[in-house]
């Protein structure tokens, strides 16, 4: 967050309801002190003053105010909430301190509280720029990426320059799948403000959904020379790393990642992923393990976790996982393909169920709209498992049609089950 100009805490402080002909040289001097402190972008000295001021005038709302707003932006909300309860109780017209109380609000994980202040603020003054950002980063949050963006539009109308906002609309379009708008955002970003860290990481995260992996690593890469010290921008480059197939280099970002914030979840899962790939299954159940402590709803770590226990053999451990995520996650197609495809495929005998396979089979290719080759070849393996072997052929003839496009080693292998169901036999996946 941003200092906003200490011009608009000079006009706050002479609002005729605060009196402030009634106060003294001396108070008027911390004043001064405060609002220097504002523009040389000294927080530290800005609390200082601002504490020594309320101690003399407890019932100053525009200082109860400027001192919950940084103590916000330092993070410390509990003692912010109070100040700004007391100037919204002192000045109720003040739009600016339901804002801030709303982002505290957002802050302390209160959403449905964070919105109630927000739409306050913009009540009072519909043009409030931090509430319209705020409540436009909360919309998308929870989803509402259309209304998200018309928030972040008016911003950007207030103040085109408005980076945070960029920013912000940049991510909700990526959301979208809306590319190349996003793309545009942020090249602004960094065009506007050529030491934007954040601006050059979200363009790279652009080209990596591209798949435009180089151009990816360029722009993480300008990032974390602008701002090494932050785990992200590392965590990212190794995913784009590992795009290009560089994963020795992959690990090493994530690696460094974590030593800067052995917390990072997206370097945990990258870790995991490649130690997955290498078959070190405790190591990885290990790191999807830390990365859900930390985000225990989190997909590609529930995902992960359970392509982890079928992978090392544990397959029983693994349907349960597989079922955990389908519950959380009832639209995503990958964890019913995955648990048919071990219902249909896993030589554990007891183990294999044809018709729940199909079952759960057909619900991914019914959320994928039947598009997706790796799901109708999971279909006809589920039907084999269960003894219609007319209907395997017919959907693995299908897989064969639509994996046109897939890599030869990939349309190979879903060719070769055609033959097995030819003659009755059902696909059994041996783990290696």
């Amino acid at each position: 967050m941003r200092f906003r100009t200490a011009l608009f805490l000079a006009a706050l402080l002479s609002q005729p309801v605060l009196t402030f002909a009634a106060i003294k040289q001396r108070e008027r001097n911390i004043q001064q002190e405060a609002e220097a402190a504002l523009r040389e972008r000294n927080p530290a000295a800005a609390l200082r003053a601002l504490d020594e001021l309320i101690k003399t005038q407890p019932a100053n709302a525009a200082a109860r105010f400027w001192r919950g707003r940084l103590l916000a932006e330092q993070r410390e909300f509990d003692k912010a909430l109070a100040d700004l309860e007391v100037a919204i109780k002192l000045n109720p017209g003040n739009a600016d301190a339901f804002a801030y109380r709303g982002y505290v609000h957002q802050k302390r994980s209160e959403p449905d509280e964070a919105m109630a202040d927000f739409n306050r603020a913009l009540r009072g003054e519909p043009n409030n720029e931090f509430a319209l950002y705020c409540r436009g980063l909360l919309l998308g949050e929870r989803g509402h990426t259309r209304a998200a963006l018309a928030d972040l539009d008016a911003v950007l109308e207030i103040n085109p320059n408005n980076i945070d906002a960029l920013h912000g609309r940049g991510q909700v379009y990526m959301v979208r799948r809306e590319l190349a708008a996003a793309l545009i955002d942020f090249d602004r970003c960094v065009n506007v403000n050529p030491k934007d860290a954040v601006g050059y990481s979200g363009r790279g995260s652009v080209h990596y959904l591209q798949g435009k992996y180089q151009e990816a690593i360029a722009d993480y890469t300008k990032a974390i020379e602008l701002l090494p010290k932050d785990a992200r921008f590392l965590a990212q480059r190794g995913y784009a790393l590992a795009g290009v197939g560089d994963t020795e280099k992959a690990g090493a970002d994530f690696e460094a990642a974590l030593q800067l914030d052995p917390k990072e979840g997206a370097a945990l899962l990258g870790r995991a992923e490649l130690r997955r790939t290498k078959k070190d299954w405790a190591g990885a159940i290990a790191d999807y393990d830390a990365a859900l402590a930390q985000a225990p709803d989190d997909f590609r770590g529930l995902l992960g976790r359970a392509a982890v226990l079928y992978g090392s053999g544990a397959l029983d451990k693994a349907l349960l996982a597989y079922a955990e995520v389908e519950q959380r996650y009832p639209q995503e197609p990958q964890p019913f393909n995955d648990h048919a495809w071990l219902l249909a495929t896993g030589t554990k005998d007891g183990l294999r169920d044809g018709a729940r396979a199909v079952e759960l089979a057909t619900k991914a290719c019914t959320l994928s709209e039947w598009k997706n080759p790796a799901y109708l070849d999971t279909l006809a393996a589920a039907y084999a498992e269960a003894g219609d072997f007319a209907a395997a052929l017919k959907w693995q003839e299908s897989a064969v049609r639509l994996a046109g496009t897939e890599p030869p080693e990939v349309q190979a292998d879903i060719q070769s089950r055609i033959a097995l169901y030819e003659k009755k036999q059902p696909y059994r996946e041996t783990l290696k």
